[in-house]
């Protein structure tokens, strides 16, 4: 069950994000070429280009996610012993959590409301585009979640300290 889980985060985290990015990296030089060097632009490419840079920052983003590695501002909480860290974290990660799940439903009948919406080239449904969010809502949860639950733990005395946090005495 954990190996086909791995396998379709990967899939939609890893795999589908580096294709769209090669996909949009080949469509934008040709883009250029087409244009400045043969002087016939082409129309397709801008909305090949926009609907890759959806896909690939959206699903991007959950793999940071899933590998902490996205960008966080920490002057204050790296100050702190891990209990009161774990209380500011937990905070944090709640108000995370609760917003994203809140926001689940709502996109999605947003994502298909939106199927009657084609794009003007391709024709392919703004559904196409949008349900990579509501993945990316899904997603976000379940890494918040599993970090409230890290969280739990350290207040809890179960574990000593959490995974990200680094003591500013550690670091110097």
């Amino acid at each position: 069950m954990k190996t086909a889980f791995r396998l379709v985060r990967d899939i939609f985290e890893l795999y589908i994000p580096v294709l769209s990015f090669f996909i949009m990296f080949a469509t934008f030089l040709l883009q250029v070429f087409f244009r400045y060097v043969i002087r016939h632009p082409l129309f397709w490419t801008q909305e090949v280009i926009v609907m890759s840079f959806i896909w690939t920052v959206i699903l991007g983003s959950c793999h940071t996610m899933s590998k902490r590695s996205h960008v966080t501002f920490t002057m204050i909480y790296d100050r702190l012993s891990p209990k009161p860290a774990a209380c500011c974290r937990l905070l944090g990660n709640l108000i995370i959590a609760i917003a994203f799940l809140l926001l689940i439903v709502p996109s999605y009948r947003y994502s298909f409301f939106l199927g009657f919406q084609k794009t003007a080239v391709f024709r392919i449904p703004f559904t196409a585009m949008f349900l990579s969010f509501v993945y990316f809502l899904c997603s976000i949860v379940v890494y918040t979640v599993a970090d409230i639950a890290e969280d739990a733990k350290v207040l809890l005395g179960r574990i000593p300290d959490s995974r990200d946090h680094v003591r500013m005495e550690m670091k110097q």
